[in-house]
């Protein structure tokens, strides 16, 4: 399947690029008919304007055959000058005076234009035919060889072109070996997608040039081009094969190895101080779970978050979070005044293992329900009733909700309204505001203001700088704040050295 998409991926990139190729050489090839057209009928006009100098000789005398003869050489797209009567030539410059006049009555087309009778392909004589155009007792003969060098192009790449007056109703000229297609392919008689037109046009002459080709296979005909193509295409589908054959195989020794971190109790947690702003005292911190796979090393909760949810471990990891953090946490959290956020999914908290599992391990390790706060945003799939339910439940317990991510669209004031929630953390994207011209910068004003007269906890997540930090401290002293400004998520251990007597 990877090798046949692969072989129609550059396929089509080929005839991309052929069609482009192609393309360009058609509107040149046009353009260089149109030119020599041009100079055509301009050669054809300066000789007609000479015609009254021939007027002055005997027609077809010695003198008067010179005199054309004399005036026909510097033109090399005109074959020959005639004098004509009653649609005979009966001499010219080049087979000076016929024996027997020649008869215009047997050609391909005849067309008038423009004051002149043409016609194409005319009899000369056996074999010879001639594009003629005549007026009163004045013909001009074209040269066989005024479009020779674009029947090269058209032999080699198989192009085609016919030359008209702009209103299609009159074809002089045609060059290739498939004409009759362009001019039914012109005319509305025949559809084809793969055929390629253009047409260009000089409204001064009443002149227009269409050309045309069938957009070929690359490789048609080409042993060599069809090969390359093939191998490529063998490489390339191989190549992707592999990558994603490793990929699922990666994903899945991945997922594996979480279930079995998850059973094993392989995943460890960090913990980020949370300090309030007025006088850097330590009031809570914020559990981060990692993963330190023995043979992969270190994995970020940005691979295996996103791998649990895809795979319905997300539950798994949240009931591990509950039962190892609060364990871990116990002995601190009986000891200091602070708390334990922890991060929960709307259907962790709507669901009633969850509730049991929560409530079951906070009497076991003797933690009060006042030293835990569960983080939620706004992203969840949950009815909100169901989430209010659920909230009023665990509230009930005695523990704390915060509403994470605010200022992000995940989380706003329309919660704040529904939910009532003890803590909100503001996004790390407004606290990035604080200090330079970013559009959030004239959001935070209006919030400071509004979190003043609020009673619940503001936290400011991601404050890593001075500038933000006092910005806060003149602003909103009452805040707190999370961030390397404070501190790097340490270990439990490290928590500890944090908290007054440096030990738990």
């Amino acid at each position: 399947m990877t090798l046949a998409l692969s072989f129609l991926f550059f396929y089509g990139v080929a005839q991309i690029i052929s069609y482009a190729y192609v393309h360009e050489k058609l509107e040149r090839y046009a353009e260089s008919i149109l030119m020599r057209s041009n100079s055509l009928i301009s050669q054809v006009k300066e000789i007609d304007d000479l015609r009254n100098e021939f007027a002055i000789y005997t027609p077809c005398s010695d003198q008067y055959l010179h005199s054309l003869r004399k005036r026909l050489w510097p033109y090399p797209l005109i074959k020959d000058i005639s004098y004509i009567k009653d649609d005979r030539v009966i001499c010219s410059a080049l087979w000076g005076k016929f024996t027997v006049p020649l008869l215009l009555n047997v050609f391909r087309n005849k067309v008038e234009r423009s004051g002149y009778t043409w016609v194409f392909d005319a009899m000369i004589e056996e074999g010879i035919t001639a594009d003629i155009l005549y007026t009163d007792n004045f013909a001009i003969t074209v040269s066989p060889f005024a479009f020779q060098r674009f029947w090269e192009d058209a032999d080699k790449m198989n192009f085609n072109a016919v030359v008209g007056d702009t209103k299609h109703e009159s074809h002089f000229f045609r060059i290739g070996k498939d004409v009759n297609r362009l001019e039914a392919i012109e005319h509305g008689r025949e559809k084809s997608l793969s055929f390629i037109l253009i047409r260009t046009c000089n409204s001064v002459n009443d002149i227009c040039v269409i050309v045309g080709t069938q957009l070929p296979f690359f490789f048609y005909g080409n042993f060599y081009a069809l090969f390359f193509l093939l191998s490529i295409s063998l490489v390339i589908g191989l190549l992707v094969s592999a990558l994603i054959i490793n990929n699922l195989e990666r994903n899945q020794s991945l997922l594996s190895r979480l279930e079995y971190a998850i059973d094993h109790r392989k995943l460890h947690f960090v913990y980020q101080p949370i300090y309030r702003v007025k006088d850097n005292s330590l009031i809570g911190i914020e559990a981060l779970i990692r993963w330190n796979d023995d043979k992969v090393g270190s994995i970020g909760p940005d691979i295996f978050i996103p791998l649990a949810e895809q795979n319905g471990l997300i539950n798994k990891i949240g009931l591990y979070v509950v039962e190892n953090a609060i364990k871990e946490c116990a002995p601190i959290l009986q000891k200091h005044a602070i708390t334990l956020s922890i991060n929960v999914s709307c259907s962790d908290i709507c669901s009633e293992l969850f509730r049991q599992t929560l409530v079951n391990t906070m009497q076991k390790e003797g933690v009060s329900g006042g030293s835990l706060m569960l983080e939620i945003t706004e992203r969840q799939s949950a009815s909100i009733e169901e989430i209010k339910q659920s909230v009023e439940f665990y509230q009930s317990q005695g523990i704390l909700f915060a509403l994470d991510d605010f200022g992000t669209g995940y989380s706003n004031l329309s919660w704040l309204s529904l939910i009532d929630v003890d803590e909100i953390k503001i996004d790390k994207s407004l606290t990035d505001s604080i200090g330079t011209e970013s559009i959030n910068k004239h959001i935070l004003p209006g919030l400071i203001g509004m979190f003043r007269n609020m009673p619940r906890i503001v936290v400011f997540e991601g404050v890593e700088n001075e500038l933000q930090y006092l910005f806060l401290k003149e602003n909103l002293p009452e805040c707190c704040a999370q961030g390397w400004y404070f501190s790097r998520a340490v270990a439990l251990t490290g928590i500890a050295a944090l908290l007054p007597g440096g030990n738990a």
